[in-house]
């Protein structure tokens, strides 16, 4: 918790498979009172897969929430004990079939920190091999695109690419990997 503020109470509002929706009371520093209210779910990754030519593996797939076809990079969320990293191999491998010999740390974020008590482990995978993936039912439409890093990123302004953690994975991944 912030320090000089406390929580007066706090109550599961709603609880779902995926998200728990919670409204908390509290006490800043100052003695004002507010109610917060906010959804946890699991933490999530996503990877920025880089092959030995400069392209970035996306995932094409639609988005229902968002109602439309979204560019991703891969990832989804983590299971229950599984750390960030095992997070990220396995949903490399179930969305595109690649294994990533390096995979490094690019930075953790928070989703959408005024709304949601989520983390976004985004992740950098080097030394790729390619096999079968193994998606997941509602995965069906995914469908794996390699793109240009530089590409990528004019993606990422031109609107093309709109997923928060994929935009900051991809431009990380340009600023990580510049001469």
């Amino acid at each position: 918790m912030i320090e000089g503020w406390n929580t007066v109470s706090s109550t599961v509002q709603y609880t779902g498979v995926r998200v728990v929706v919670r409204r908390d009371s509290v006490q800043r520093s100052d003695q004002s009172l507010g109610t917060y209210e906010y959804t946890e779910s699991v933490d999530g990754v996503r990877v920025a897969a880089l092959d030995d030519q400069g392209r970035i593996a996306l995932v094409e797939e639609n988005v229902y929430v968002c109602g439309q076809r979204m560019l991703m990079c891969p990832g989804g969320g983590c299971e229950p004990g599984e750390v960030p990293l095992a997070a990220a191999h396995r949903e490399l491998a179930e969305e595109t079939g690649i294994r990533a010999t390096e995979v490094e740390l690019l930075t953790m974020m928070w989703r959408m920190p005024a709304g949601a008590r989520t983390r976004e482990y985004l992740y950098l995978a080097r030394g790729l091999n390619i096999g079968e993936h193994h998606r997941e039912t509602s995965e069906a439409d995914m469908k794996l695109r390699w793109v240009a890093l530089e590409e990528a990123v004019a993606m990422c302004g031109d609107g093309r690419i709109t997923e928060a953690g994929t935009l900051v994975a991809v431009l990380l991944t340009a600023q990580r990997t510049a001469a």
